[in-house]
């Protein structure tokens, strides 16, 4: 999305607050009085840069301080004073998502994780020790150092909440999700306390983080397993245009149901957009190819072979550059909203879904700077196998047979003011098409929370079982409740 950059902090600072006395009894000032330099308020460059770390607008809100924490025992401590006083409060650590409420609020502290920038790597146990304040280009350059690679998103600027939802990757179809190579999460609970979560320590915890999200502490350290990749492998972006577009369903078809089970090597993530400037369609294709050998293998090949407009597509021994090149021109600032739903992989419904949104993005072009972008992304059974290999998430994906396919639908406006009508016009044709599916036989009830919208039902998507196991770890480990009442996103459903 080439699209110039709009900075969402011009009401924040024109609107700038008073300082609150330290005596005045708030959450915010409760605070300031253990940690003096690491609150700010509005007017102050901290607050304002802070402000500033959202991916969409409609995340910027106006909390009455941002707490930006150096070490874990900082977090432990605002945590359990937020709850012992009743203090809503919001955790941030990317902020690359759209959901209002997730990552921030109005008139509360954010716990802003941007100094975590832990990036440990032991290549000898083959694991990467990360702090939730790293971006995910951050990662990549610590571990291509090695050679080695995590399963981690493929957007430079994406943070790690991916890791809390369930998380596409380069290296999904030989090693499954990336919760599912969380190998151990440092938490903060409730209370305060801190533990380590991992298939020996806390399991029903750590499992319950492999899809939970933020529902049962801060997380404040991520092990992740990291994989060897050879020297050079094959990766690349290729641009298409409108001329391509007719092949385009047939050729993601085909790669979720042949590239993706039976070649395992291979990642690309199927997507076109229209520009509402241009009213034209048009497609970013990341691909990777991770084997070190000098064009696409057969499975990948007829993606070359139909028209394109650019196409980088090299060898490489850096994933780093590859996230950047991916990311390029998705800024922050513009209003955003993403909604999914999950279908199997049929080849005329995969075109039915493309030709209807395009119907549809087609009526919002007038909108200053309207982007409208969907995605058609795999899950197979290997990749669920994977899962239950390293013990099992929350997601509810036991037992397909063939492969599904996560359906992104985002929606972008210049102007936070043009929102609200096509946030709601998009939620009638995502839901109008869940019917569609419904009826056609094809619809999954899985809801990818990385890609979900605030009022879709993301955790009912598990399963009773599901939702039955994280009530009872929410009670094991959050007796009061803190992280339900407290902390504003996705909760676990009553």
């Amino acid at each position: 999305m080439r699209l110039p950059l709009i900075v969402a902090v011009a009401a924040a600072i024109a609107h700038a607050r008073p300082r609150p006395p330290p005596s005045q009894t708030n959450c915010c000032a409760l605070l300031e009085d253990i940690y003096p330099d690491k609150v700010s308020y509005p007017g102050d460059a901290t607050y304002v840069q802070e402000t500033q770390n959202y991916w969409s607008s409609t995340c910027v809100l106006s909390p009455t301080c941002f707490f930006t924490p150096d070490v874990t025992a900082e977090v432990a401590t605002a945590v359990k004073l937020f709850t012992e006083n009743n203090c809503k409060f919001s955790v941030r650590a990317g902020g690359h998502h759209s959901s209002v409420g997730a990552a921030s609020n109005e008139g509360g502290p954010v716990i802003a994780l941007t100094n975590f920038k832990q990036k440990d790597v032991d290549p000898v146990n083959n694991i990467v020790s990360v702090g939730p304040g790293n971006r995910f280009h951050e990662v990549y350059t610590a571990t291509d150092a090695y050679n080695k690679v995590a399963v981690l998103g493929r957007y430079a600027q994406v943070g790690t909440g991916l890791l809390l939802g369930a998380g596409l990757s380069y290296l999904n179809n030989p090693e499954g999700l990336s919760v599912d190579n969380v190998v151990a999460h440092e938490v903060v609970l409730a209370n305060g306390t801190v533990v380590v979560a991992s298939r020996d320590n806390y399991p029903d915890l750590h499992k319950a983080l492999k899809g939970g999200g933020d529902n049962f502490g801060v997380v404040t350290r991520y092990d992740l397993k990291i994989f060897d990749y050879p020297e050079n492998v094959l990766g690349g972006l290729v641009t298409y245009g409108e001329e391509a577009m007719p092949f385009y369903d047939d050729l993601t078809y085909n790669y979720h149901v042949d590239a993706a089970v039976n070649d395992k090597s291979t990642h690309i993530l199927p997507q076109w957009g229209y520009n509402g400037a241009t009213r034209q369609r048009e497609s970013f294709t990341p691909f990777i190819y991770l084997k070190d050998q000098p064009q696409l293998p057969p499975s990948l090949q007829p993606w070359v072979d139909v028209p394109w407009v650019h196409n980088t597509i090299r060898n490489t021994s850096a994933l780093a550059p590859l996230s950047f090149e991916n990311h390029d021109g998705y800024v922050n600032g513009d209003a955003q909203q993403q909604r999914t739903i999950t279908v199997y992989a049929d080849r005329a419904f995969f075109k039915e879904i493309s030709r209807l949104y395009y119907e549809f993005a087609q009526r919002w072009a007038h909108i200053d700077g309207f982007y409208a972008l969907h995605c058609k992304m795999p899950i197979t059974p290997f990749m669920v196998e994977k899962g239950i290999e390293n013990g099992g998430n929350v997601l509810g994906l036991e037992g397909i047979r063939r492969p599904v396919s996560i359906l992104y639908f985002g929606v972008q406006a210049a102007n936070i003011e043009d929102a609200p009508e096509l946030f709601k016009a998009q939620e009638r044709f995502v839901e109008n098409l869940r019917d569609l599916a419904r009826r056609r036989g094809l619809l999954h009830k899985y809801i990818m929370w990385n890609y979900a919208a605030y009022n879709q039902k993301v955790i009912d998507s598990y399963g009773p079982g599901n939702v039955a196991f994280l009530k009872r770890v929410s009670r094991k480990y959050d007796p009061t409740g803190a992280f339900q009442r407290l902390v504003g996103g996705q909760k676990i459903p009553n």
